[in-house]
């Protein structure tokens, strides 16, 4: 298994990669299309920049992938990061690929000085397995306010 940082050079393998996904799960992908131009043009995009996307690339084929930011709080200095997402293609699931992933992720985090991070579940019966196998992690049930622009 090797772990990439989305770029310009590997675009066209998340793209498919993304396309598969949306084949095989399209009730856990957040569109419904895969939007080719679009991904081509954020990869290059300085707004995207301080968004990191690691890889799973198993024979040169994009299987899962981890997307994540760093922030920070002023009035404290407190140094966070909220992976936006997590997914393995559902044949490449049960073999380390994500926990591989979260491994590349808190390396990151490490080299960053970063005291936390968070994400929002899913909570089906396989990420509930997941995420119950973290260690020195707590899970919540916390509220949630979402308003969108």
């Amino acid at each position: 298994m090797e772990f990439q940082v989305l770029g310009p050079d590997n675009v066209k393998q998340y793209i498919e990669y993304l396309k598969t996904a949306m084949t095989k799960e399209p009730e856990m992908m957040t569109t419904d299309i895969v939007d080719e131009e679009g991904v081509l043009e954020r990869v290059r995009d300085p707004f995207y920049m301080k968004t990191t996307s690691v890889l799973a690339i198993e024979n040169g084929r994009v299987v899962g992938r981890i997307e994540y930011h760093f922030y920070g709080c002023m009035q404290d200095g407190y140094r966070m990061a909220y992976v936006d997402w997590v997914y393995v293609l559902p044949e490449y699931r049960h073999q380390g690929i994500a926990q591989g992933l979260f491994g590349e992720f808190e390396k990151d985090c490490k080299a960053k000085g970063i005291n936390q991070y968070y994400l929002i579940r899913a909570t089906n019966h396989d990420a509930d397995r997941f995420y119950h196998a973290f260690a020195e992690a707590s899970l919540s049930e916390a509220p949630l306010l979402r308003k969108y622009l």
